[in-house]
């Protein structure tokens, strides 16, 4: 599976307690454009996706951010072949 290449500047920092990201608007866009293709992915036809794992890619500073930033893991919550997502917080 080929996920979209980030493109532009990003930044993604934890700054006092927060989650900081920003970017010039090809790499917020870029950044949209591979969220959309995660939520949109099909892993029911990923292979190397076990019944029961959970779909998610990594970004890495230097290689997909910008140097300052911190590693980021991008999560589906829905478990392949269970087909529903466990409660966020209490919300679902």
């Amino acid at each position: 599976m080929r996920f979209p290449k980030l493109n532009g500047s990003i930044s993604i920092r934890d700054e006092e307690g927060k989650i900081v990201i920003a970017g010039d608007p090809e790499g917020l866009r870029s950044l949209g454009r591979l969220l959309t293709w995660l939520g949109d992915a099909d892993r029911e036809n990923w292979p190397y996706l076990p019944a029961g794992g959970r779909a998610h890619l990594h970004i890495y500073p230097k290689h997909d951010i910008s140097a300052d930033s911190r590693e980021v893991e991008l999560t589906r919550l829905d478990a392949k072949g269970e087909g529903t997502q466990p409660a966020l917080n209490g919300r679902t």
